[in-house]
């Protein structure tokens, strides 16, 4: 099918929302508004504001499907709200991630060192599996796969001139240790290579952070890199689910189970790929890497910011949007450890 439909103005756009229901206070503002956000990506707030219609196609399953019309009280200014709360929310989540980030950096980099200075370059200092056939480029292996994309970020570092990068580059033929080539790959570059590492080694950061098998820590790291980039680029989180799965919570597999018991035990548990599970595996993380970490605090004090007027309006929550639970926030996970020795991020 053709897409014909004509380009509007934001007068019109406005005019359009509320022919089908949608309530504007302030005409200005809510121009000001549109022209700040957008109707299309305003849209994705509206959106469960929208009336519920029978669906014939039944697809997905679904036996209702969201009309064009909405529901009665639902306002212009309820969908603002819900979009600065998510820009918010983007924003705390993406301050600890970055954090996990530059912790994974050092942790790799010290860890994969102790095997050599470019022991990140030596097939041979890293697990036979990296050796087995990449999952999408089946004519590359898993090694030859991260090589190629390291090798594209350091000409990027380097036509970038990133002075650390610049410095080996002219001293040591471009060769660059483990523990500064951290500083010029991507999250998803290292998650790749921690998961090539030896078995020996992904235990040993694994540990550090408070799990016990790699392999629960790279269930979860793939997940918090989508969702670390939905942020730094400004796409919707609130009520959107994360499109890889972590695996499964197993508290044995943790050092400190007490901080996700919660997920495991309550008959409301989130689905695991809403941001609660990953704000909540975020926050457990962080404080193994750093121990008086105000994050769960800060992340706490965001989520008390959720517009109150559309919980009050609609069956909005952020337990029904987003997979929190019931009083989360009193979960020991979230509580600031009191006394902290020293001032930290």
């Amino acid at each position: 099918m053709k897409y014909d439909k004509p380009h509007l103005s934001y007068d019109q756009q406005l005019a359009l929302m509320r022919d089908r229901g949608l309530a504007v206070a302030d005409h200005p503002r809510a121009i000001q508004d549109l022209e700040r956000i957008g109707y299309y990506r305003l849209s994705g707030y509206t959106f469960p504001m929208r009336t519920l219609e029978e669906n014939p196609q039944q697809a997905r399953g679904k036996q209702q499907k969201r009309g064009e019309t909405f529901i009665e009280g639902a306002s212009f200014e309820d969908a603002v709200a819900l979009h600065d709360f998510d820009h918010r929310l983007r924003g705390i989540l993406l301050d600890g991630l970055q954090q996990l980030e530059v912790g994974l950096r050092v942790k790799i980099g010290y860890t994969l060192g102790k095997r050599g200075a470019l022991a990140h370059l030596d097939e041979s200092k890293l697990d036979p599996g990296a050796k087995k056939p990449h999952r999408r480029k089946k004519d590359k292996s898993r090694y030859e796969a991260w090589r190629e994309e390291y090798d594209s970020l350091q000409e990027k570092a380097t036509s970038g001139k990133q002075e650390f990068v610049m410095h080996f580059a002219k001293h040591y033929d471009g060769e660059v240790p483990i523990w500064a080539a951290v500083g010029f790959m991507t999250m998803g570059c290292l998650i790749s290579l921690y998961n090539m590492l030896n078995k020996e080694d992904r235990r040993t950061i694994a540990r550090s952070l408070g799990v016990k098998d790699p392999k629960v820590l790279a269930g979860w790291l793939k997940p918090l890199n989508i969702l670390r980039n939905q942020c730094a680029h400004g796409n919707r989180v609130w009520n959107r689910s994360i499109p890889f799965q972590a695996d499964k919570l197993n508290l044995g597999m943790l050092k400190n189970p007490a901080l996700l018991r919660h997920l495991a035990i309550s008959s409301k548990a989130p689905v695991d790929h809403r941001v609660y599970f990953h704000a909540a595996t975020t926050a457990y993380l962080l404080r193994e890497l750093i121990p008086d970490s105000t994050w769960p605090r800060d992340f706490a004090a965001v989520m008390g910011t959720f517009p109150s007027s559309v919980s009050e309006k609609f069956p909005l929550s952020p337990v029904n949007s987003m997979g929190f639970i019931e009083d989360w926030e009193n979960e020991e996970l979230w509580r600031l450890i009191q006394n902290p020795s020293r001032t930290r991020p």
